[in-house]
């Protein structure tokens, strides 16, 4: 079974028999005389409607209404046909359906659903599956109400229900959560002191001096 997408010519048999009716009509409105076209428009009234229709007609109104005339005629001419030969027409052919129950009957599926990797298939039938397996023997055993209902529940099935609650799970308290001790840092060994020079007993000689050795020697450590 294969499908193609192109559509048959035959369902454009009515859409090309509404455009033969509107050409022809076309035809007989460009080669009417002008005082039949006239008289046609003047009895339908169209110069009341629209301007370009009032006589005298030229060549503009003519084709305007050759337009007009071939379309709608080509409409209504199709409509009518596919009304009563169309698919599902008054006057169509009809195909005979194939029953459900024949064997080779298959499925009507559109053509937007169709697919030539997968044709459509004849429905399972339930007698094609054979008779259903036995039923399972159930080994639960069905047991009467008790006469006294005001019992508990656990008397009547004790592995269901206990006779005495569970003790509910108690919340343990929160506990703190452990700091570590902070460690006191390593002190560092930073060696013994310099002692520090007494300027009390120097003089100011001294102090001169000493002040011309220290600007020498930065003098020496800019210039190198």
């Amino acid at each position: 079974m294969t499908f193609t997408a192109t559509p048959s010519y035959r369902r454009f048999g009515l859409a090309w028999i509404g455009g033969a009716v509107g050409l022809l009509l076309v035809l007989l409105v460009m080669i009417a005389p002008d005082w039949r076209l006239e008289s046609l428009v003047a009895s339908l009234s169209l110069g009341d409607i629209l301007a370009a229709a009032r006589p005298p007609l030229g060549l503009k109104a003519r084709l305007l209404l050759a337009l007009v005339a071939g379309v709608g005629a080509g409409a209504v001419t199709w409509a009518t046909a596919y009304l009563l030969w169309g698919q599902g027409g008054l006057l169509a052919r009809r195909t005979k359906l194939a029953r459900e129950d024949d064997e080779d009957y298959v499925p009507v599926v559109r053509r937007s659903d169709r697919h030539p990797d997968a044709p459509p298939r004849r429905p399972l039938n339930a007698a094609e599956l054979g008779a259903p397996p036995p039923p399972l023997e159930d080994d639960t055993v069905e047991r009467t109400l008790p006469a006294d209902l005001d019992q508990p529940l656990s008397a009547y099935d004790p592995d269901a229900i206990l006779s005495v609650p569970r003790e509910p799970v108690r919340p343990t308290p929160p506990q703190p959560m452990p700091i570590p001790p902070m460690r006191e840092p390593a002190p560092e060994n930073k060696g013994a002191a310099l002692p520090l020079p007494d300027r009390q007993e120097e003089s100011i000689e001294a102090l001169l001096a000493r002040l011309e050795r220290e600007t020498a020697l930065r003098k020496s450590k800019r210039s190198s």
